[in-house]
């Protein structure tokens, strides 16, 4: 763990704080929390950087991402600046998430925060809410907690008046934005890599994508991602960055748009811009998405199941034939809108949009349903589920 000054970066204007993998951490990634200093005095994470590290396989995903500790990462940042070393390394060593109902080991931790809060002449209240990032409603239920378990005492520097002043952000706050404005999804490509901004869902974060090739050739990875306010927007110029914050982000959205980006693919681009983030909760909602990318495949001439798999993560083949096959007993895809490759192009993939499309009916012979009505293509020439496969 490295604490640094701050940078003219957004989110880390006093300073941001390194953690590098120690076996500890899941993921194995290079975690650098930005920091930004509270009226209080207190530090607040801002920012976000996961990077794989040099020389070392492997690529940052949203499920590895969502899978990390954040919330422990974020906690023992915030605590190495604004309380120091030594708190730093006890929550990072005695960790522990607080249970329903809570515990006596989460009430140590509490304390502890609390007491060298006290110590540094900080409000504690406050302090606590900031490493945990809560707010001090909630802090008023742990203390309370801590103080019938013995663990936590009382002090005079509670009762004083807190202090508080604006902290200097460099400059003034922008106006806030219209009600009716509609955020505008913009994107750029520089040599430090792609960037994503005024993203619907999360207008007030600015995205960058690293990309990396690796084996195969040709195949583009993410190998850091960047998260930091949007200082553009009044949102952003007061935003802090907590875990809830970062899983609630359409981080698959980011990365599909990011390195397709990367690799020249406008085809997936214009389709996630249309399709939206993917919704992992199945419903009606999710069928028409599904329906969204169905048909705008078929007018880029080009098979939508494989889209399907691009669009949502981890999904298989045959999943997204499942989800057609729902969409079109709820109504949603009509019955005669199917794809019908015309011969193959290079790879064995089917040709490209030049090359035209058929749409064929349900009771083409090209086209077969399983048990279910599940989608399934009949084998002969330039037909099959191999790359390239009619759906």
């Amino acid at each position: 763990m490295t604490t640094h000054d701050g940078t003219a970066a957004p989110g880390a204007e006093h300073g941001h704080v390194e953690i590098r993998p120690d076996g500890q951490h899941s993921g194995g990634f290079v975690f650098t929390m930005g920091l930004r200093r509270t009226g209080h005095g207190i530090h607040r994470a801002a920012a976000l950087t996961v990077r794989v590290p040099r020389g070392v396989p492997g690529a940052v995903t949203a499920k590895a991402l969502r899978a990390a500790p954040l919330d422990q990462l974020l906690a023992v940042a915030v605590s190495a600046a604004s309380l120091g070393a030594g708190t730093a390394h006890y929550l990072d060593d005695h960790w522990t998430a607080r249970p329903r109902g809570g515990s006596r080991a989460f009430s140590l931790l509490v304390a502890r925060v609390y007491q060298d809060a006290v110590h540094r002449r900080l409000p504690p209240r406050h302090a606590v809410a900031a490493v945990w990032g809560r707010g001090t409603d909630c802090v008023d239920t742990w203390l309370a907690q801590a103080r019938r378990q013995n663990v936590l005492g009382y002090d005079t520097l509670a009762g004083r008046p807190i202090r508080s002043s604006p902290p200097d952000l460099g400059g003034p706050p922008p106006a806030p934005r219209p009600a009716h404005a509609l955020p505008s999804s913009q994107g750029r490509i520089t040599s430090r890599g792609v960037w994503l901004r005024d993203l619907h869902g999360c207008p007030d974060w600015a995205f960058r994508i690293e990309p990396g090739r690796h084996r195969p050739p040709g195949l583009v990875t993410a190998r850091g991602l960047v998260i930091e306010p949007d200082k553009t927007h009044a949102g952003g110029w007061n935003a802090v960055l907590t875990a809830r914050t970062v899983t609630g982000m359409p981080l698959d959205d980011v990365l599909v748009r990011g390195l397709a980006a990367a690799q020249g693919n406008g085809y997936l681009m214009m389709a996630r811009a249309m399709v939206g983030e993917p919704l992992r909760s199945r419903g009606h909602d999710h069928l028409r998405q599904v329906t969204d990318a169905y048909l705008f495949a078929l007018d880029q001439g080009q098979p939508p199941l494989h889209l399907i798999c691009a669009l949502w993560p981890d999904v298989q083949y045959r999943t997204a034939a499942s989800w057609t096959a729902k969409a079109r007993r709820a109504g949603l895809l009509p019955d005669d809108v199917r794809w019908k490759p015309v011969g193959r192009g290079p790879w064995g993939l089917p040709p490209a949009a030049s090359s035209g499309f058929r749409l064929s009916p349900a009771a083409s012979h090209v086209r077969k349903k399983g048990a279910g009505g599940v989608e399934h293509a009949q084998a002969g020439p330039g037909n099959g589920c191999a790359p390239g496969g009619g759906v």
